[in-house]
């Protein structure tokens, strides 16, 4: 199974690719949006061209508490999930560590933002994990 991996964030996400059968993520793009058509848009070309059939969503546990950012979270994984893939989550926190020894492993080949490594690390710990649950 092929997976875009997301890292939300409130003006930018971080996206990356992965699947089941190499069991390695990689970054591929950060996209700047202003309205989320512009993410389903893009989300919905990414589809198509990698062949994608779900979504792995870094979900910031640390919200709890921050009422509007919780609530801009829910809203993002609602329009996500009108695409029609399963939506999986994966917590983020974990990601923190992996995502920069990720980042030391990408330079040298390509510029990589910070975003499109934590989604590539968000993925591969879900991936590492191999549990599928939603």
């Amino acid at each position: 199974m092929n997976y875009l991996g997301l890292d939300w964030g409130k003006s930018k996400i971080g996206i990356a690719i992965g699947s089941d059968e190499t069991k390695i993520a990689s970054p591929i793009l950060t996209l700047s949006y202003h309205s989320m058509s512009e993410v389903t848009d893009k989300l919905a070309d990414l589809i198509v061209s990698e062949q994608t059939e779900a979504f792995v969503i870094g979900h910031p546990v640390s919200l709890a508490g921050e009422a509007k950012r919780e609530e801009n979270f829910r809203q993002f994984v609602l329009e996500i999930e009108t695409l029609g893939l399963p939506v999986y989550f994966e917590d983020e926190r974990l990601s923190t560590k992996y995502a920069a020894s990720l980042a030391r492993q990408f330079q040298g080949f390509k510029k990589v933002s910070d975003d499109e490594v934590a989604a590539a690390a968000i993925l591969q710990s879900f991936l590492d994990r191999g549990d599928k649950r939603a």
